[in-house]
């Protein structure tokens, strides 16, 4: 179900027409409301929605926050997951040198050659 479609649906069960859900919600939410305006977006019309608006509508009809995603850009899952932050660039731990003494020569002297090469450049 579409969002307008629940915003619809809740407030034909509170039996108002769409001119006094839009007076009420104006009057105590403090936005501008009117009947077009809500009639827009319960037939889909307008999905581009502020947030205090969306806010009220949700308190007024007394719903979920799941019932605004279908105003999201991408197809909703039905899962919601709030976005952490990206992991520290050394999620890893420091290579063991008993790993790196396993290696020849020639890669060990590499790989001295590229910790040089990094700290000469950002050691400034």
């Amino acid at each position: 179900m579409q969002f307008g479609e629940i915003i619809r649906t809740a407030r034909e069960k509170k039996v108002l027409s769409q001119e006094d859900a839009a007076k009420m919600i104006e009057r105590n939410y403090a936005i501008r409301m009117s009947a077009s305006y809500l009639s827009m977006i319960e037939n889909g019309a307008r999905t581009n929605i502020t947030v205090n608006v969306l806010k009220a509508l949700l308190d007024f009809y007394k719903l979920p926050f799941s019932a605004a995603t279908g105003l999201l850009s991408y197809p909703t899952t039905g899962q919601h997951r709030v976005a952490e932050t990206a992991p520290p660039y050394h999620s890893q731990p420091p290579i063991d040198n008993s790993r790196l003494e396993k290696l020849p020569a020639e890669a060990r002297r590499m790989i001295d050659e590229f910790i040089s090469f990094i700290l000469l450049k950002y050691e400034k």
